[in-house]
């Protein structure tokens, strides 16, 4: 695929040590001779030389490295300038490259290409971002897994196996001199789809933990006013974060912190206190409690002895009792499971924080290697499965229309096909790569 040369800056904007700026294209090679004037520039060896800019003069002393199509990243020649990290000499650098016929680089070009000349396909084109984006050591770990092909061998092995379903349909129809399929074979076909069904489904079942160590979570800390949230809040990032009072009524808005809990990141939010309020101020930080508590993952319903339990609703899958103050009073509230602590004496934190991530991975599968990361992954494997579906409930009938049972396998498989990128259009082509940084 031949294509224009793009260059971008493929490290952070700043000052560093060192800063690294890609060069990729049919004219990369060129490129990199002319700013150079090192017209022997080996594949994947490095040469040290003075980069010129459009009046001779030096900009930097570089490292060049060579990287030759299509043995490379992208698939194309590429150039690496190693320079100096200082933003001028690398706007300087993109200045006299483009001066040669380049141009900028769109967000995510670079592993576009790779994924248009066959180096990746789409889901290990996804997991570049998850893995730049991934903010816990388990999220790189599997992001890297998706990365070396393990998730695309799952979903290639998925295909195969509707494929050669398909494949034994177009046969009967196009060969076979019977009218009817018989039993076995029928309760064959019946097998494979109901197989294929699981695989689908157990991959479904992993999304949930992508999530979680991907995207992270939001666990928001209510209860009425003056029970603790905002000591809690702090004893549980370690930090003062926010102000506490033994005024009722203090926190009148929803304060956010980030905390690492093994692997997963999660967003703590300290919300005003639920109550009936007269005070417009209160009353609004009191609906905005209610609008987290919606979206949040977890809720950490925090009360003591003088207190009881906010009652908001009654998904009890997200809710986490927690009895404050049991340096003061008894935790006489066992019949709900509430986990005593001292928020002010950072008693029972520890024991919080394990109870927290226990209930966030409860229904997820935390030892999973294969995980889909994105919603885009998640929907196309849903899809392919209800496809499945149809044509197994097609095939409950007496006489089955086997055109019908052929016509969602191939549906299921085009699915497939969306998610790997072997029949994707430009418009998910774009949502995929445009979150990414400009030099990836």
């Amino acid at each position: 695929m031949t294509l224009d040369t793009i260059v971008a800056p493929a490290t952070p904007p700043g000052y560093g040590g060192v800063s690294i700026v890609r060069i990729s294209g049919g004219d990369a090679l060129n490129i990199g001779r002319s700013i150079s004037g090192k017209t022997l520039l080996k594949n994947r060896y490095t040469t040290l030389a003075n980069l010129l800019d459009e009046k001779n003069l030096t900009i930097d002393s570089v490292l060049l490295t060579y990287f030759k199509g299509p043995g490379s990243y992208t698939g194309e020649d590429i150039i690496e300038i190693s320079c100096h990290g200082n933003p001028i000499i690398v706007d300087r650098i993109i200045s006299v490259v483009l001066s040669r016929g380049a141009r900028l680089a769109n967000p995510g070009e670079f592993t576009m290409r790779a994924f248009l000349n066959g180096k990746l396909d789409l889901v290990q084109a996804e997991s570049v971002g998850s893995l730049i984006g991934s903010r816990s050591k388990r999220a790189t770990e599997l992001s890297n897994k998706i990365l070396s092909g393990a998730l695309s061998n799952k979903l290639l092995k998925i295909k195969d196996n509707l494929i050669g379903s398909l494949s034994f349909l177009e046969f009967e129809f196009d060969i076979s001199e019977d009218t009817l399929i018989n039993k076995n074979t029928l309760k064959g076909l019946n097998n494979d789809l109901k197989n294929n069904i699981i695989a689908c489904n157990e991959l479904l079942s992993t999304y949930a933990e992508g999530a979680l160590y991907n995207n992270g979570a939001r666990v928001v800390i209510c209860g009425e006013p003056n029970v603790g949230k905002s000591t809690l809040l702090n004893a549980l990032v370690d930090k003062d974060r926010a102000i506490t009072s033994d005024v009722p009524g203090t926190t009148r808005d929803s304060i956010e912190s980030n905390i690492l809990l093994s692997g997963i990141p999660v967003v703590l939010i300290d919300t005003a206190g639920i109550r009936t309020s007269v005070d417009d101020v209160e009353s609004s930080g009191i609906k905005r409690t209610i609008n987290e508590i919606k979206k949040a993952n977890l809720i950490i319903n925090l009360f003591s002895g003088d207190t009881q339990p906010v009652e908001y609703t009654d998904d009890s899958d997200r809710s986490l009792f927690v009895f404050n103050k049991n340096d003061v009073f008894k935790n006489n509230r066992h019949d709900i499971g509430a986990i005593s602590i001292s928020a002010l004496n950072k008693t029972g934190i520890e024991k919080l924080k394990t109870e927290i991530f226990n209930k966030l991975v409860e229904n997820n599968s935390p030892t999973s290697d294969i995980i889909l990361t994105t919603r885009r992954q998640y929907n196309s494997i849903k899809q392919c499965k209800e496809s499945l579906e149809s044509g197994l409930s097609i095939l409950c009938f007496a006489e089955p229309e086997l055109e019908l049972v052929a016509f969602e396998l191939r549906d299921s498989i085009n699915h497939i096909d969306t998610l790997l990128g072997k029949t994707s259009v430009d418009d998910i082509l774009n949502r995929v790569f445009s979150g990414f940084c400009v030099g990836k």
